[in-house]
């Protein structure tokens, strides 16, 4: 029997939450029954992974994160490309490659084609103008596909409210993550018996790291034996390296750059901080729960699908204080942190397993 022909797009040949989630996703299928491609700006780390797991690989170089005239190559690219290998399914991943793998696939009559929102191009923090463009260039696209799937029960509610298709195109499935015995996992040695709290982003304003080193610092000039970690990499690495210097605490507050072997890392942490402005749903915090961590988040949409007093603290985006004197709080805490962790990994078995988060996707593929 021919095997199906999947093609999934993704803009940044990155290793960030949608690339890492669309992983999960190709390497829980059925090689017997999929023939598996991904297609993306060439050059990094995700086309080392593709390549790794046996995925063909498309390259455009023309993929751009800004809007430019390039896009109109890469639309031009992908209606070349679909018209080449004549896929069965088309599915999209992040704003400017839904948008154009969405229209080039109907062009071209990809029988199926679905999209997953994993955060929309339009927020808050955007003057008017800029959010109601990605607004309609959004809801524009979504005419495109035959279902549009969330990562999180807030866009979808979201995208019902605003019209953009009708209630049995739009589906929630939660990301999912591996869960795999702490015992087999080596904690990275971080010095001395401190307690240490992690974070684990991208370096981006959305993701507020600012006001998160501003609470940080804080904590550290008022508790000696509070210690945090900051993995990941970014635009703003630097500047928060200089931020840190000049208050003069690089021994407390510790940047490891991009790093890969993330739950190394999250198990030598007694807590995961989370202070993004904007989420889909993280996987940083799902990986943190798969090793029983306790979390202490932004209140925003996404993370309080995943957090509540059960298994850590939901803060008010802008409420630094209150940040910080949580933060203070938690190692005379450790009896609730236990409890906490126990209940973060509960919750990953129940509701945010690979298995059903595979065979939720395989069943839209199938149907």
């Amino acid at each position: 029997m021919r095997k199906i022909k999947l093609l999934h797009i993704q803009l940044l040949p990155l290793l960030s939450g949608a690339q890492n989630m669309m992983l999960n996703l190709l390497k829980g299928l059925d090689k017997n029954k999929y023939e598996i491609y991904v297609l993306s700006k060439p050059g990094g780390p995700l086309v080392e992974e593709v390549k790794k797991n046996n995925f063909h690989y498309i390259p455009v170089n023309s993929l751009r994160r800004n809007l430019s005239f390039w896009d109109v190559i890469a639309f031009i690219s992908m209606i070349r490309i679909f018209r080449k290998y004549r896929f069965d399914i088309v599915h999209t991943h992040s704003s400017k490659t839904g948008f154009l793998g969405r229209i080039a696939g109907r062009f071209t009559r990809v029988p199926k084609i679905i999209h997953t929102v994993h955060g929309f191009p339009f927020h808050p923090y955007q003057n008017q103008i800029v959010y109601n463009f990605y607004f309609l260039l959004e809801k524009f696209a979504a005419k495109f596909c035959d279902k549009m799937v969330f990562v999180n029960n807030s866009y979808r509610e979201f995208a019902l409210r605003k019209r953009f298709k009708q209630t049995e195109k739009l589906q929630t499935i939660f990301n999912g993550i591996e869960i795999i015995d702490k015992k087999n996992i080596t904690p990275v040695i971080i010095g001395n018996n401190s307690f240490t709290i992690g974070c684990v982003s991208r370096f981006e304003k959305v993701k507020n790291i600012e006001k998160t080193l501003k609470a940080a610092i804080r904590v550290c000039l008022t508790d000696n034996e509070i210690k945090f970690i900051f993995v990941g990499d970014g635009k703003l690495l630097s500047k928060s390296k200089e931020i840190v210097n000049k208050a003069n605490m690089k021994k407390r507050i510790i940047f490891t750059g991009w790093q890969t072997n993330i739950l190394e890392w999250l198990t030598s942490f007694d807590a995961l901080l989370s202070y993004s402005k904007y989420e889909g749903l993280s996987i940083s915090i799902l990986e943190a729960m798969s090793v029983g961590l306790p979390i202490i988040a932004s209140d925003i949409n996404g993370n309080n699908e995943l957090i509540s007093e059960k298994n850590g603290v939901l803060i008010p985006l802008n409420d630094v204080d209150k940040l910080t004197n949580v933060l203070l709080s938690l190692p005379n805490r450790r009896t609730e942190l236990e409890a906490w962790g126990k209940e973060s990994l509960k919750l990953v078995r129940k509701k945010f397993n690979m298995t059903d988060f595979i065979d939720k996707y395989v069943e839209i593929y199938e149907s």
